[in-house]
């Protein structure tokens, strides 16, 4: 047996954070496994939390190869508990997310807002194929900085209109 068989990994655990966790908290958790970065699990959760996730958008995650499962919305208290563990990571995904969630998680998680604000006027899954090009590098500066190359998805989100 050498030291690195004996060795335990940290996990570092990510929660995404959005209004009701029916769509881009889910995108993002889905993109973000998608990348396998080891010892990273990512969770998400809302706000207030729809009743069921956007069928478009569990649809276009298969479609697209990313999977959808585990994926159904979840009110962010559930992870706020100190007996469910400590979080890392905490994502809020657009001002909405960012104003509302109290910082109550155990630890000291680093606190990210990603500026982004979905539109009503791209609904179904065009919506749904904007919403994951528009999140995806920010995950995946996410996922890089997870590996120790980059800070906390800094990438700067494109206007609404830039992605149409």
């Amino acid at each position: 047996m050498n030291v690195f068989q004996n060795r335990e990994e940290k996990k570092i655990n990510v929660l995404f954070v959005c209004a009701d966790n029916a769509r881009h908290s889910l995108i993002a958790e889905a993109l973000l496994r998608s990348h396998r970065v080891p010892g990273v699990r990512a969770f998400s959760a809302g706000i207030d939390p729809a009743d069921r996730a956007d069928s478009f958008a569990l649809s276009a995650l298969t479609l697209a190869g990313l999977g959808n499962e585990g994926l159904w919305p979840k009110h962010w208290d559930g992870f706020a508990n100190p007996k469910i563990g400590m979080f890392d990571v905490v994502v809020m995904i657009g001002d909405d997310a960012a104003n509302a969630l109290p910082r109550t998680f155990s630890g000291a998680p680093e606190y990210i807002v990603w500026k982004f604000k979905g539109t009503e006027e791209l609904r179904f899954h065009r919506g749904v194929w904007r919403d994951i090009q528009v999140l995806r590098p920010h995950v995946e500066a996410l996922a890089d900085d997870l590996r120790g190359t980059l800070r906390y998805g800094e990438v700067p989100f494109p206007t609404a209109n830039a992605a149409e």
